[in-house]
């Protein structure tokens, strides 16, 4: 499975701004069949719950408001004030193994050092520590 990043969405998306209206890009079909599962499953994602708009000010005001269930759904609810609420999408699983491609670039990337396979995936796995924790580590001076 591909992983499109952030960064690749928004290059994706700045396309029409670069390229011009109407133009033709090529986006591999790896890409294409990944947003295409991903824009899937939001239009068959269902509702989990459902809220409103006085509940969500007591969220922001108090800390703490009510969710409905959706199924059944309460007969007598104005469907004017329902606020849908869905699950968030997983996060993007980042693979313990390295990329073969990516572990090839790394050795290029290491020109002159004799890392190897091995080195390369310790360097993966240094990079996926903070690409899974973040900004909940300290800052490497």
């Amino acid at each position: 499975m591909t992983t499109i990043t952030r960064e690749r969405l928004l290059t994706i998306q700045s396309w029409r701004e670069t390229y011009g209206p109407g133009s033709n890009v090529v986006l591999p079909a790896e890409e294409a069949e990944e947003l295409a599962r991903i824009t899937l499953a939001s239009l068959d994602a269902k509702p989990v719950g459902w809220t409103d708009a006085e509940e969500l000010r007591g969220i922001e005001k108090d800390g703490c408001g009510y969710m409905f269930t959706v199924n059944p759904m309460t007969a007598h609810v104005d469907q004017r004030r329902v606020i849908k609420l869905y699950t968030a999408t997983p996060g993007t699983v980042v693979p313990e193994e390295v990329p073969a491609t990516l572990r090839d670039e790394i050795i290029d990337l290491c020109d002159g050092y004799e890392i190897g396979d091995v080195g390369a995936q310790e360097i993966w796995s240094a990079c996926r520590l903070f690409m899974i924790q973040g900004e909940s580590l300290p800052a490497l001076v």
